[in-house]
């Protein structure tokens, strides 16, 4: 498949994608938008303690971490898929390779000649949002269960840093789990595109 099919296809998933998400999401603001407003009106703790513990965690984090989960996968696929066609070996080799895996993919097709900045923010930031994936795939979310609780804690430390504005909504933990905001997968998926279409540039 050529660079410009491995776009359309990347680009038309990841518009599907997006489309489920955003559909979701204006479903939860139809739904909740009542008790939205009485805590807004009321500004009483209590009533922001019951929209979190009813709405906020078991159907918004929810839908975000598994969207975080899917857009994820869909760019680790693409990016797999253009280094397997372009590395010989390549199975063996990423194996010998160290970092996540977007890391050793880009390693690896430097190797051939590509020239593909590893160093840029956009693979730095999706470099947190793996370490944020795999804390929600493998310990649910939940910070402390997580191997690398310190790496972890430094990704979340960066992307809150990271964020345009306070309202701005990226990550925040709560009862030690992670709870994901709108503005988190929206960057995802900006960051995704970015990765993608740089490195089809350089192939």
């Amino acid at each position: 498949m050529n660079s410009k099919k491995k776009w359309e296809y990347f680009s038309k998933r990841l518009e599907t994608m997006w489309d489920v998400y955003r559909e979701c999401m204006e479903h939860f603001d139809a739904k909740f938008s009542e008790k939205w407003k009485v805590f807004c009106e009321s500004r009483d703790e209590q009533k922001y303690k019951e929209y979190l513990r009813e709405i906020e965690f078991p159907y918004i984090n929810t839908l975000n971490s598994a969207m975080l989960i899917a857009f994820c996968s869909l760019t680790e696929h693409v990016v797999a898929d253009i280094t397997n066609e372009n590395v010989p070996g390549y199975e063996e080799k990423k194996k010998r390779k160290r970092g996540n895996w977007l890391v050793r993919n880009i390693k690896l097709l430097n190797e051939r000649g590509f020239d593909i900045d590893q160093n840029g923010e956009d693979v730095r930031l999706f470099s947190y949002y793996i370490q944020i994936r795999n804390c929600v795939v493998h310990n649910g979310g939940k910070i402390s269960n997580s191997k690398h609780s310190k790496q972890l804690k430094e990704a979340i430390d960066a992307v809150e840093k990271y964020a345009k504005d306070p309202n701005y909504n990226m990550i925040k933990i709560k009862d030690d789990y992670l709870m994901l905001g709108s503005g988190l997968i929206s960057d995802v998926v900006e960051k995704s595109e970015d990765i993608i279409e740089r490195i089809l540039e350089k192939i």
